[in-house]
């Protein structure tokens, strides 16, 4: 892709691009990052397309906000539902929001390949109290996760405070072009840390991290910025010392898929100590980001079925440590082929 100037001008032609084109352009973006992570300038396509989306509204954009913000507590419902319907019933256009829907469901069918405990000599630094962040895919389709993380952490001897107030961490708002949605998660989210008294926050999910470790001086203040980047921690990492014990469930090949918004995976290296030989895949992006669910749902799916198919056709199971990413892959994931949140294949 060719950057675009200020007032909309192909580069290669001279020619000024209609405003339908731009448009078009600004709804095709998945929002993953992978542009600035490999721009010498660092600079993000994702981020002046949301921009642009904010200048231009679209109803997608109004759609996708009370989406987020207002039936999160309907998602498990909807997902059944949706599990009752037939193929047959959606028009082709709506059949991939119906897959999606689908994986709102929880089945609970995910076998456990190993138990964990923690090795006697590792040192934990139980000395600040650990929050959870949950995040919407969590708290409103997969409270499991949840549940599973504070049995670990409270297994490794952390103090855990019940943080049930977070709420979403506002990077799909970002996306979306919602910024004063996106504002008022990010100081919401601030104010909860606040009123614990500023605890480590654990993560484990990517984007969450990623979104949350934006926060700014919009929603902090003085210090606070540097103490909130240092408070954010993922799961894994405070699972320092973990000694699996191998369970009948884990299957003889694995693939992991490598979330977009881990410019560098801080899920991977603890993952390998525990179930080396992952395969990865080509590692391309799932199509879940942004609004592109809704701006372009067939472009979305085909992104990820070619992320599904850069895996061994004996790759059956794999892991992620992204809500959004299970919930996609999973929705495309051809027969037999089931994609996990690596707090679903692990136990006490």
């Amino acid at each position: 892709m060719e950057p675009l100037d200020g007032d909309f001008v192909d580069p290669r032609t001279g020619a000024e691009l209609e405003w339908k084109q731009v448009r078009e352009l600004a709804r095709l973006c998945a929002c993953c990052g992978r542009c600035r992570n490999v721009c010498a300038r660092k600079l993000s396509t994702a981020d002046l397309l949301a921009d642009l989306r904010a200048a231009y509204p679209h109803w997608t954009q109004q759609l996708w906000d009370a989406w987020i913000t207002r039936m999160g507590p309907a998602w498990l419902s909807l997902g059944h539902l949706a599990a009752a319907v037939p193929d047959w019933c959606a028009p082709a256009p709506f059949k991939p929001m119906l897959a999606t829907a689908r994986g709102l469901a929880d089945k609970g069918d995910a076998a456990i390949w190993a138990t964990l405990a923690k090795d006697p000599a590792a040192q934990v630094d139980a000395s600040r109290s650990v929050a959870i962040f949950a995040g919407c895919t969590a708290g409103n389709a997969r409270p499991a996760w949840t549940e599973k993380a504070c049995a670990l952490l409270r297994s490794w001897g952390y103090a855990l405070l019940d943080a049930p107030g977070f709420g979403c961490c506002g990077a799909t708002m970002h996306h979306a072009g919602r910024p004063d949605t996106q504002k008022r998660m990010e100081e919401h989210n601030v104010a909860v840390w606040r009123a614990l008294g500023k605890p480590r926050v654990a993560v484990f999910c990517a984007s969450c991290f990623h979104a949350l470790a934006g926060y700014g001086d919009t929603a902090l203040q003085g210090d606070e910025v540097t103490i909130w980047g240092q408070s954010l921690t993922p799961v894994s990492a405070l699972l320092e010392g973990a000694v699996p014990e191998p369970q009948a469930g884990k299957p003889a090949e694995y693939g992991y898929h490598q979330p977009c918004h881990w410019e560098v995976d801080k899920d991977i290296g603890w993952l390998k100590t525990l179930f080396p030989g992952q395969n990865q895949g080509l590692e391309a992006c799932c199509g879940m980001g942004g609004i592109l669910q809704l701006s372009n749902a067939a472009l979305s799916r085909t992104m990820a079925k070619n992320c599904l198919g850069g895996f061994p056709p004996g790759v059956r199971h794999i892991l992620t440590g992204c809500g959004g990413c299970v919930m996609q892959l999973n929705a495309a994931a051809p027969e037999g082929v089931k994609v996990s949140h690596w707090l679903d294949v692990v136990s006490l």
